[in-house]
């Protein structure tokens, strides 16, 4: 564990801590966290739709060869694209989670970059002939196509499916506790998780808690919507698991 991981969670203990991601991605942090003696409290902030239309999907799936790169950023991207048929490109990952839900699919992971994120990927994929296709929410974040356009690689988009920022669960419960005077820490890893929390919750009493949030873009979220003197910090990535949207 990096020294900036251990700090966060040394601060973290005896704290409520709530989680803004589905279960199945907050599993491996929910349970660090808990180690380090922290309340954990999951409070979904997104939610995944499939595409009523696959159609375009489809088509960009079928047009890519052997030569080309399909980028996968997330385990519902792997479904996605699992649904559309056969895959003749290469495949990158994003992340550990990603990877593994597609090798569940049967499909082979050809790359991975050394971090589980989209600028990393950016940076670290390897050139090919043809052209590089992200298959990812409606929602994604702009980092991973600026970082590979500005890398000289064709590259195209397709929406695999799409994320939609509600926030899901016992909203009372949360809003207690933020009403509360103990110690609550939120941790938020996208700007659409920012804005579920805040259809359910306003920005006065969600300025009351510690925030730790994943990435610039999401940090940028957090200060725009609850203004410069919020308590908010930069947090590593998790690992691999991390979902990215």
């Amino acid at each position: 564990m990096r020294w900036g991981q251990r700090r966060m969670y040394s601060e973290l203990a005896g704290v409520t801590v709530i989680l803004t991601r589905e279960a199945e991605d907050n599993a491996p942090l929910a349970a660090r966290l808990r180690d380090w003696s922290a309340d954990v409290i999951e409070l979904p902030c997104v939610r995944v739709e499939p595409l009523g239309d696959t159609g375009p999907l489809r088509d960009a799936l079928a047009a890519l060869g052997e030569d080309d790169w399909l980028v996968v950023t997330s385990r519902h991207g792997a479904d996605a694209v699992m649904r559309c048929g056969q895959i003749r490109a290469a495949i990158a990952a994003t992340g550990g989670a990603t990877a593994e839900r597609l090798r569940e699919h049967g499909l082979r992971v050809a790359f991975q970059p050394s971090e589980p994120s989209g600028a990393a990927l950016a940076r670290e994929l390897p050139p090919r002939p043809g052209v590089v296709l992200l298959a990812r929410s409606d929602r994604a974040l702009p980092d991973l196509p600026a970082g590979v356009r500005e890398r000289g690689l064709a590259l195209r988009e397709v929406v695999a499916y799409r994320t939609i920022a509600e926030a899901q669960g016992d909203v009372a419960r949360v809003r207690e506790l933020l009403s509360s005077q103990g110690p609550v820490s939120v941790m938020f890893h996208s700007p659409s998780a920012v804005e579920g929390m805040l259809g359910a919750v306003e920005p006065l009493l969600l300025a009351r808690a510690s925030i730790h949030v994943l990435g610039r873009s999401t940090l940028r979220a957090v200060r725009d919507a609850l203004g410069v003197e919020v308590d908010v910090s930069l947090m590593e990535e998790e690992g691999a698991r991390v979902a990215h949207r």
